[in-house]
């Protein structure tokens, strides 16, 4: 998988494989900020007309709570969801020769690529399956900026 041969294909499968932007959540979250700001409203026209506020406190930090929850929520959404095919390169690169490391038996060899890979194998004994996962990540010792 990690020749470059078939380096393409890769990670297209790795950016692929990641979960979906659910793109209702948007609209969840805007109705949801609609409806706490509504509330709100609401609770200072009746501040307004006269209703003791001490009696509202609750109330207002509760649509408050899901006013900031919505905000949230629409501020992540703005975010890209994983990773994109321009990351992974250079991560794949960070590795090294892959498939050389996998040819190669050592124990410490192997260890050392899994740890960099990032690999986690958890075995079910009912099902006899093991789970594996994996997070890429950029194995580079340099610092950014101009610190």
């Amino acid at each position: 998988m990690f020749d470059r041969q078939n380096l393409e294909q890769t990670v297209r499968q790795l950016v692929g494989a990641q979960p979906a932007v659910r793109a209702e959540g948007d609209g969840v979250a805007s109705k949801q900020l609609e409806e706490a700001e509504a509330k709100l409203g609401r609770f200072q026209d009746a501040i307004a007309a006269g209703v003791d506020p001490a009696a509202l406190v609750e109330s207002i930090n509760e649509a408050q709570a899901d006013r900031a929850a919505a905000q949230g929520a629409l501020a992540a959404a703005g975010e890209p969801a994983g990773i994109t095919d321009a990351e992974v390169y250079p991560m794949i690169d960070s590795l090294g020769d892959i498939g050389a490391a996998l040819a190669d038996s050592q124990p410490g060899k192997l260890a050392r690529l899994y740890r960099d890979l990032r690999l986690d194998l958890r075995y079910d004994n009912e099902k006899e399956a093991v789970y594996a996962t994996t997070s890429l990540r950029v194995n580079n010792a340099g610092v950014r900026g101009g610190t």
